[in-house]
């Protein structure tokens, strides 16, 4: 049975607006630019200190001080309530004997509060963030992580992501990667980047790994 490696924003729930006020919210006492959804969502996945530095040029401490002002912003919005994407909580109850972990960019005691505040922590045997590996998605360091925290070889684990760093941290992993076509990430990039197998809603994810399983040899 494959273990599960998921992303979170954007693959387990809806949380590009609290994203985006949060992320202006921590630029604003900078005097930069207020950022548009437009360019931002496609970089949903990437760092925050990458995410400045590709946006708006900024970098170095000025952007690791927005970084803390947007974990602080963001955790005060998540406080508002989340909101999952039709059937998670569904799927995750009938995928709950599979061994899953978190696979998201967020620092591990975010992504934590935020699964807490869904109700969903309690499907994922392992909870854990971008913060604790050196590279970020799509740098496979992240994925081997979560599949060293589950006790399971890369090859026998599944990413899910809507990102097409997702996608290709997975595959330079070793892993199955699904993606998440509901998601932040464009479809066409996310083709691009070769997913084995990719779902239309999160109640999709059981027959694609029914069929990832009956491939056998491999990704």
């Amino acid at each position: 049975m494959l273990a599960l490696l998921l992303d979170i924003d954007g693959t387990l729930m809806d949380t590009f607006d609290a994203i985006l006020e949060a992320m202006n919210l921590a630029i604003a006492p900078s005097g930069i630019r207020p950022l548009r959804a437009a360019e931002l969502r496609p970089l949903i996945g990437i760092p925050v200190q990458r995410q400045m530095k590709m946006l708006r040029g900024t970098e170095g401490p000025a952007a690791a001080e927005i970084t803390e002002r947007y974990y602080r912003e963001f955790h005060r919005l998540v406080d508002r309530g989340v909101r999952l994407y039709p059937g998670v909580r569904e799927t995750l109850e009938f995928l709950q004997n599979r061994a899953i972990a978190t696979m998201s960019t967020r620092r591990r005691d975010e992504a934590r509060h935020m699964l807490g505040v869904a109700g969903i922590d309690r499907f994922f045997r392992a909870i854990v963030g971008g913060d604790e590996v050196a590279r970020p998605k799509p740098d496979p360091a992240l994925p081997l992580h979560g599949a060293r925290a589950l006790g399971v070889p890369p090859s026998q684990a599944v990413v899910v992501g809507d990102a097409p760093v997702d996608i290709q941290a997975g595959r330079a992993a070793g892993s199955w990667t699904v993606a998440a076509v509901y998601g932040y990430g464009d479809p066409r990039d996310l083709r691009k980047a070769r997913p084995h197998a990719s779902i239309d809603a999160f109640s999709e994810l059981p027959a694609a790994l029914a069929d990832l399983e009956a491939r056998a040899g491999g990704p």
